[in-house]
């Protein structure tokens, strides 16, 4: 039996000595642990107590700084993914897909090149540039440009633009239809990989959470100004309308400004007060 030993027995049999009524000789080995700052900065010190907080205060910011640019190199990856794949799929969809689909299907189906041949609005359109083609020749004509053309001549070129034209037309109605297939695929896959990829979406709301954090009161302020001077400035009107315009073309559908102007005075007001009231929410909550 070694030393250790004999002195652990000796400590068991002292108390046992006691009847178990006098616990002073435990109870003095315990006193000895505490937790009392003075008596740690007293056997410690001050700096090295110090030392100690600062070190357990920069290994803390060094594994947030760490986390943080984890989550902010796999946010840019998936948000690179969330872009590219969707839109490269798109891409191929519209053009080596529908498109062929198309040009074929409407040679066979009398009804489909019915559906997708020039609008009325389209051949408005049609007279008009006819119109200024015309004006052209004989403006060349009258300045030495061109040779003088008879009406006969004249009517072949208007003729050969005309048909120009109406394959134009019918090409961007092709167009305008398989971007409707084009961008349901799109969206079916962007709605796919962000389902299957909920771990990832975690980590893209943790780096957006962390960066609105490290953006100042004032950067906010400045945000939300701009935001909602963008969607109901004196300016906006006009942006809202060329925006509805422009998707309306995409889609190959009739731009009525009826309804155009309806919805621009009512969408924009909507998104205005719906972020007012979500500021309000913030701030609220903040307070609390």
């Amino acid at each position: 039996m070694n030393a250790e030993e004999r002195s652990w027995e000796d400590w068991i049999s002292g108390g046992s000595a006691s009847g178990g009524g006098d616990w002073d000789g435990g109870a003095s080995v315990l006193d000895q642990i505490t937790d009392d700052p003075a008596l740690i900065l007293r056997d410690k010190g001050i700096i090295e107590v110090s030392r100690d907080s600062l070190d357990e205060d920069y290994d803390d910011m060094l594994f947030e700084d760490r986390v943080f640019m984890y989550a902010s190199k796999n946010s840019a990856k998936f948000l690179a993914l969330l872009v590219v794949v969707p839109w490269l799929i798109d891409f191929i969809v519209h053009d080596y897909v529908m498109m062929p689909f198309l040009e074929r299907y409407v040679q066979k189906v009398p009804l489909a090149a019915e559906l997708l041949d020039v609008r009325r609005s389209q051949k408005l359109q049609m007279v008009k540039d006819l119109k200024i083609e015309k004006a052209r020749y004989r403006f060349e004509v009258e300045i030495g440009k061109s040779p003088p053309l008879s009406d006969e001549e004249v009517w072949s070129e208007l003729r050969e633009k005309a048909l120009e034209l109406r394959d134009d037309w019918r090409l961007d109605n092709r167009k305008a239809f398989a971007n409707i297939w084009s961008d349901m695929v799109y969206g079916i896959v962007l709605f796919l990989l962000i389902c299957f990829n909920q771990s990832k979406v975690a980590v893209l709301k943790f780096t957006g959470y962390k960066l609105l954090n490290n953006i100042s009161d004032s950067g906010k302020a400045f945000a939300i100004i701009l935001v909602s001077d963008i969607l109901l400035g004196y300016h906006s009107e006009s942006g809202w309308h060329t925006l509805v315009e422009v998707i309306l073309e995409h889609y190959g559908l009739e731009a009525d400004e009826a309804a155009i102007t309806f919805f621009v005075c009512l969408v924009p007001v909507a998104l205005d007060v719906l972020i007012k009231f979500w500021v309000g929410l913030v701030y609220a909550f903040s307070l609390n």
